[in-house]
């Protein structure tokens, strides 16, 4: 292709070899090649109906494990002549991707730019304080404590149920996760409601690991309810209302605006926000 171009499209004096001014055009060009094509295949696909057709979703690991299942189960079987392809990373990874169309919907708690992505709500989740169960505080506390029955029922949700307030828990050890994550920052502000400085020991990747370190008696930490849903039956933790402003967040399908909305992807956006198609 350089041949043909009679200019060198990769600089080979650098390592890793990069692209030339020449190959940056020309790789530009070939990405709207196939972007075109693609679209032309999805529309070519549109043309069946939802007969054929690929959708490929991204989300963490933990949106993985406990968001995604049971949408594209219920997907799958409404739609059984799709493929589906699921995409795991971090929020900077899948965001990347879903600007570059490498997958067509991200499922995700941050606000992402409107001006670029399109978010469709899926459901509103609560943070909430484990603590582990051995550890003495939790006798003192039991008129904040959230019992299963509560976290089963979402009475908790209840305006009337009492929040605990941070600044008691000075004594006790903490499982933050790292610093970029949404969970951390949140919880950071919450505290600093209270002046008070939690004693952070260790700080995970993932709330799931943040959760099996809390189960082991490592430290308390911040989780959601979608993780405690189906997970608090014989679980060595106690668990806390947290402070309403700061504690409550969206879950949101994202797409990118101008790329092409398949039947596939509008049958996908119905089933998440519960809307009825036709």
């Amino acid at each position: 292709m350089e041949t043909r171009l009679g200019r060198p499209i990769f600089d080979r004096s650098t390592s890793p070899i990069g692209l030339t001014p020449s190959g940056e055009i020309y790789i530009d060009a070939i990405e709207k090649l196939y972007d075109l094509e693609e679209n032309t295949v999805n529309q070519l696909n549109n043309l069946n109906g939802l007969l054929t057709g690929r959708l490929n979703i991204g989300g963490s690991i933990f949106f993985s494990s406990y968001v995604l299942p049971s949408l594209l189960a219920e997907f799958s079987r409404r739609y059984p002549q799709i493929q589906i392809g699921l995409v795991e990373g971090s929020t900077a990874q899948l965001v990347d991707k879903l600007f570059s169309e490498e997958i067509d919907f991200l499922v995700n708690n941050s606000e992402l730019d409107d001006k670029i992505y399109e978010g469709y709500y899926y459901s509103t989740e609560r943070i909430i304080l484990a603590i582990p169960e051995k550890y003495e505080i939790n006798q003192s506390l039991g008129e904040y404590r959230i019992d299963e029955e509560a976290i089963a029922t979402n009475k908790y949700q209840d305006p009337d149920y009492p929040v605990l307030p941070l600044s008691l828990l000075k004594d006790i050890p903490f499982v933050f996760l790292k610093q970029s994550n949404d969970i951390y920052k949140r919880a950071v502000k919450m505290c600093g409601k209270y002046n008070f400085t939690p004693r952070v020991i260790l700080k995970p990747d993932q709330l799931m690991t943040a959760f099996s370190m809390a189960c082991k008696g490592i430290g308390a930490t911040f989780v959601t309810d979608t993780l405690l849903h189906g997970n608090t039956y014989g679980v060595p933790l106690c668990f806390y209302k947290m402070e309403d402003e700061l504690s409550i967040r969206n879950v949101y399908l994202y797409r990118k605006r101008n790329k092409y909305l398949t039947k596939a992807m509008e049958e996908f956006i119905h089933l998440v926000t519960g809307e009825s198609h036709g």
